[in-house]
């Protein structure tokens, strides 16, 4: 057995498939996630760490700072899927609903009105 830990993954743009829209939600950047969204960056791409979609790092992240209700009503008029799953089955709903926020519980309320899926 090894006593090697493992990579702890540090997100930034490039790093396994995130995108700079990816990270302007990880962020909580509506400035960056509008740029991105304008540039025709596709919202439902997913990264190479945990299949996670734009939507996906929102909602994970929904406990740190940043106007996520507004990015996530901007995300879903550019087509973003509200019923995405990651590569382990994790939905936005349940990572909204998991944050322990009041920004994610504000989330999931959202994405229940828009009928999302857990």
């Amino acid at each position: 057995m090894s006593d090697e830990k493992p990579a702890l993954f540090i997100p930034g743009i490039g790093q396994r498939g995130m995108t700079a829209l990816h990270f302007a939600a990880y962020c909580g950047d509506g400035e960056e996630l509008v740029r991105c969204i304008a540039a025709g960056m596709d919202p439902n791409k997913k990264d190479k760490y945990r299949g996670y979609t734009t939507l996906h790092w929102l909602a994970d992240m929904s406990a740190t700072a940043g106007p996520r209700l507004e990015m996530m009503r901007m995300l879903v008029q550019a087509g973003a899927d509200i019923n995405a799953r990651s590569n382990d089955g994790a939905s936005v709903l349940s990572l909204a609903r998991s944050a322990g926020s009041q920004a994610g519980d504000d989330l999931a309320a959202e994405l229940v009105t828009l009928g999302a899926q857990s």
